[in-house]
Parts: structure tokens; sequence; C-alpha cells
């Protein structure tokens, strides 16, 4: 039950430096990033698995691994809705976060569990899961809106993305080590946990004063669709498409890679998946140093200096030999992405009151799945035609040209940190 302290300014971790970079508060929030990492990677990696081995089907299969996709797209809309309504009524989105956290650690104990159970129990460790996580995901970007001053949004972002590397890193390193994920499931839930009590225990927002979101979800959602989408915010129309091809971008490595790297090097699943854990570790490395560039260079130019770099990267691996010669470039490639990746939601989101954040993170991720549902079965489509997935980097390559492209129709100065307002988070 919310409280009148939820409205209160309560003061936030702490912050170095007055009107300079609030360090301690953008890691802090890197641990959102944290709690990604503890699920993702460990469902992309053993959920299909998993499903295949309850069910022999592979039309139920597929079935099964669509529920993420379909709770996305129910879920994220309304909670980012919904927590701008809270706004509306003098109340906070921390509720949503803690509470999507709680339900996520739930759903990884019943992954844990499931195959005790079979099929009802997968479905349900599934279906609890991913309901926590889509949860999360808007009211978690709206709030990092909501506490870091505008300049410094590029750094939160790159704290939060470093912490969802790193945690790609250590679960499936840990079930790597232990040769089985159910270990990593435990571990995975006493995150999630951990990271919903530091934030029941720490995050404070500032109240809410005429906040004024008390539309209803879809009201609020086709709001902001039409204000980003519709030339209300000039150069948002161009962020969208740009953000749609790099996460198509991303989305052609994550689904395809092993496939291409088994028929190109000739090397088994299990060797291919080091081109996975070194991309984590140039996400890892390189978000923090792409969120100063951010505010360096501005939003808009880091995020065309990482697409040129990336695109590079791309056609250089197009060309090595060996599994071994690609990976220094796997990670050049995933080092110059992190650029675009970090800039991306500040750009989007600084010309929005409080009041619309949570349904401009909501559409930012309904734009960044649309990569992936539209991409997965274009890419498939297109190698199947080609009857090669040997250009795999190329494809990535033009995916990434199109997103420097689409920056470029940015105009200058649409969506940089606001200088007036760089001391204090925006209301």
């Amino acid at each position: 039950m919310d409280t009148l302290a939820d409205a209160r300014p309560v003061a936030a971790p702490p912050i170095t430096g007055g009107a300079g970079l609030p360090l301690a508060l953008c890691l802090f929030l890197g641990l959102g990033g944290l709690a990604t990492g503890a699920i993702g990677p460990l469902y992309s990696t053993f959920v299909p698995p998993m499903a295949r081995a309850a069910v022999a089907d592979d039309r139920i299969v597929g079935l099964i691994l669509a529920i993420d996709n379909v709770l996305l797209f129910l879920l994220v809309p309304w909670t980012g809705a919904l927590s701008d309504r809270r706004l509306a009524a003098g109340r906070t989105r921390r509720p949503l976060v803690v509470g999507g956290l709680v339900v996520a650690a739930a759903g990884m104990v019943m992954l844990y569990a499931s195959p005790a159970f079979g099929l009802a129990g997968l479905l349900g460790a599934l279906v609890v899961l991913n309901i926590g996580h889509y949860t999360v995901r808007a009211p978690f970007h709206a709030l990092i809106a909501d506490l870091v001053p505008s300049r410094y949004r590029s750094f939160a972002t790159g704290a939060m993305t470093a912490f969802m590397c790193l945690g790609a890193i250590v679960f499936l390193g840990l079930a790597s080590v232990r040769r089985s994920p159910e270990a990593a499931f435990l571990a995975s839930a006493a995150t999630l946990l951990a990271v919903a009590l530091a934030f029941a225990g720490r995050l404070r927002e500032p109240a809410a004063h005429g906040a004024g979101a008390a539309e209803t979800t879809f009201g609020l959602l086709r709001t902001a669709a039409a204000q980003a989408l519709g030339g209300t915010f000039e150069g948002m129309r161009a962020a969208f498409v740009s953000l749609l091809f790099i996460h198509l971008s991303f989305q052609t490595f994550a689904s395809w890679f092993t496939l291409h790297a088994g028929e190109r090097f000739g090397v088994a699943p299990s060797d291919a998946a080091v081109g996975f854990i070194v991309w984590a570790v140039g996400g890892l490395l390189g978000s923090l140093p792409a969120g100063m560039i951010g505010i360096r260079i501005g939003r808009r130019n880091a995020m065309l200096v990482g697409l040129a770099g990336m695109a590079l990267s791309l056609v250089a691996l197009d060309r090595v030999p060996t599994l071994l010669a690609a990976l220094p470039l796997v990670f050049v490639a995933s080092a110059c992405w992190s650029m675009p990746t970090v800039n991306a939601f500040p750009l989007l989101v600084e010309p929005f009151p409080r009041a619309r954040r949570g349904v401009l993170a909501a559409l930012f991720f309904i734009c960044m799945a649309l990569g992936g549902i539209l991409g997965d079965p274009f890419n498939g489509w297109l190698f199947e035609r080609a009857g090669t997935r040997r250009f795999l980097f190329l494809a990535m390559a033009l995916y990434t040209a199109l997103a420097f492209v689409a920056v470029l129709w940015i105009p200058r100065g649409a969506g940089e940190a606001d200088a007036r307002r760089s001391g204090r988070p925006s209301a």
C-alpha cells in the first residue's frame, strides 16, 4: 500500500560534487541493469532447451518461446502508462520497480524447480518471470530520467548497460562452471531480491507537482506516440527509426551468430558461445566511456561515432578467416555499439515532461522489440534465399549504416542535454 512517504522528496543516494557528475547515484541506478543481466542471458540460453525437453512438438515449443514477446507487448505499455498515472496521483514509480523485481525473483525460483513439474511448471515459471521482468522495464527507465540531471543521463544509462553486461558474464559463467543452469537460476533470484531491497531502502523520488497524467492508459500511449512520431518534437521520428535498426543489427548477432560460426568457421555451439562473452565484455568496458563521450560531444555525435565504428568493424569481420581472429573485432564492434545504445534513450526522453516519461520508455522498448520480432523472420528468409549465413556481418553492417543515416536526420541540438537543468533532476 502506498503511503505519504512515497510523495515526499527524500534524499537519494549520495551525489558527488554538487552540480557535477552524480557518480554514486548513477552507479546505484546501474543495479537495475544488473537485474536485467540476471534474467535475459539465462532466459535466452536455457529456456529453449528446457522447453524442448518438456514437449516434443516444435510448434508448441515455438508458442512457449513467444510468451516473453506477448507479455512484453501487454505489460510494458501498461506499466509505463501506470507509472505516469501514479505521478498524477501524487505517488511514485518505485513500487512498480521493487514489486516487479520481487515477482521476477519468484519466477526464477519457479524456473529452478520447474523440471519436477513438467510443462505446467515451466509455463507457470515463464509467465511469472516475464510479468516481473516487464513490470520493471518502463518505470525504471523513466526513473533514470526523473532522478538524474539532464546532462548526465548518458552516463547513468551507460552504468546500467555496463552492469547488464556484467550480469551476463557472471551468470552465464556460473552456469558454465557448474555445467548446469540450476545454480545460476538461484543466484539470479538472490540478486533480484537484493536489488529490490536496495531500491526499496534507498531509492527516493522527488515529489510530483502537477504531473497531469490522468488520462487512460491508451490515451497516454496515443499522446506519447503522436508526440514522438508525429513531428511534435523535432528529430524524434528519425531517432526511433535509428533505434529500430540498431536493435535489428544486435538481434541479428544474438539470434544467428552461433549458426553462422558453425557454418563459416566449423566450430561447435559451445565454442561459438565465446563470441557472446566477448560481446558482453565489450559492452561492459565500453558503456561508461560511451556515456562520458555523450556528455562531452553530445548524444547525436556520440551515436554517429559509435555507429560508424561499428559498421567498419562489421565489414572487417566479414573478411577474417577464423573465429579466433574475429574475437578482437567482435569486442570493438560491441564497444562501438555501446555508444548509440547508452545515448539513445537520453536523446529520446529529453523533450518529454516527467509526466510522459513512462509511456515514452514503453515506446522505446516496443521499438526495440520490433527489431527482433521483424528482424529474425526477415533474416531467416534472407539466409534461406541465399542458401548461406556467410554474409551475416555484412547484413549487420547494412542495418548499422541505415541507423547512421537515420541519426543524420536528427537536427543538431535535438534531444541534447539542457544545460540550464544540468545541476538537478528535471521536473
